[in-house]
């Protein structure tokens, strides 16, 4: 699963955004204003997903669910380009990354401020492969509501689910623990085999035993 959906006809909504307007509403600077013009061609706010468009209830977390293609210039587009619009738009939203016949799933997971209701925080982004622009589309899944649906979207990009009965936001925590023990593994065991002294070699095994430990709990 790609997260790669037929939407249905009726959240159609199709309209261009010019680039300009990401610019004031996100108010970014000089350097990523350039990343923006040298890696987008065009934006175009593809689908709404809400109560009016869909048979689904929203919820206070959720109430609209935003689609957009990007069109891109070059093969990849920088994440901060992405958290620029995101800061822009106050939804989630799930971008359609496109390059020739190829196209890309990508979304942060997004969630309203607790502490401040006005502000969202854009955390962790997660993507598809890149998959052919042609490979058959899934239909929307079945599901009660909108936070839902935007649940099921996020954790198919997450790659290795630990646990279907996690929410959400303990999932996205969860392969964040990872990829820090991860790359904590991978820092430890360049190090100890560096390591010419036997009782360090020892001490860093130990360390790293402890580490796979805590991998092996968290999947």
């Amino acid at each position: 699963m790609h997260a790669y959906y037929e939407y249905p006809l009726k959240t159609k909504f199709n309209k261009p955004i010019p680039k300009n307007k990401i610019y004031e509403k996100a108010s970014i600077n000089t350097a990523l204003k350039d990343k923006i013009v040298k890696q987008i061609e065009k934006i175009i706010w593809l689908h709404k997903l809400s109560s009016t468009t869909l048979n689904l209830n929203a919820t206070d977390s959720i109430t609209e669910i935003q689609v957009f293609d990007i069109e891109l210039k070059q093969d990849n587009l920088d994440e901060d380009v992405l958290r620029a619009i995101d800061r822009a738009i106050p939804f989630p939203i799930i971008f359609q990354l496109k390059k020739k016949d190829k196209v890309q799933i990508k979304s942060a997971y997004k969630r309203i401020n607790e502490s401040d209701t006005n502000k969202w925080i854009v955390d962790k982004y997660f993507s598809s492969p890149w998959i052919d622009i042609s490979h058959p589309k899934e239909p929307i899944p079945t599901v009660l509501n909108l936070e839902k649906l935007y649940e099921v979207i996020i954790k198919e990009l997450i790659p290795n689910i630990t646990s279907t009965k996690k929410s959400l936001k303990e999932e996205v925590e969860t392969h964040k623990e990872l990829e820090k023990l991860n790359k904590l593994y991978e820092q430890l065991k360049a190090k100890r085999n560096k390591e010419k002294q036997f009782n360090k070699k020892v001490e860093l095994n130990a360390q790293l035993k402890q580490i796979k430990s805590e991998i092996k709990l968290l999947t």
